[in-house]
């Protein structure tokens, strides 16, 4: 019986360390910023001293976008993201905008994106892979 214990015990630890050890995460930029003319922001220039520094959860990769809206007769709307985006949602920046194309957000050409995957790669410093 003790065996039968020692050996069960003994798979669980092996699994638990390999869960941890698969769970290193990598860590991102994050910030949010809707802007209208002439306004700024540390999340539109990707200012590393101002920005938030978060650990993503799961299998991820960092990402900076932005995109305009714009609706004729209203000042354009800057919107700037920078954060984790989660691998099983689509990490590209294709998958990002046709995302937003499906809920009419953006049109075809008004945004710029990219995603990499080192640590705090995305900043405006520092361009992704």
């Amino acid at each position: 019986m003790m065996v039968s214990y020692s050996f069960s015990f003994s798979a669980v630890v092996l699994v638990v360390l390999a869960i941890l050890q698969n769970g290193d995460c990598i860590r991102c930029y994050e910030c949010v910023a809707r802007l209208g003319p002439g306004e700024t922001s540390a999340c539109l220039y990707g200012d590393q001293a101002q920005l938030r520094r978060v650990h993503c959860i799961g299998p991820s990769v960092c990402a900076a976008y932005h995109y305009q809206t714009v609706i004729p007769g209203t000042p354009t709307i800057n919107h700037i993201t920078r954060g984790c985006q989660a691998l099983r949602y689509g990490a590209t920046c294709e998958d990002i905008f046709n995302e937003l194309r499906m809920r009419n957000e953006i049109l075809p050409g008004q945004h710029t994106c990219t995603t990499c995957s080192t640590d705090l790669c995305n900043s405006a410093r520092t361009r992704g892979d």
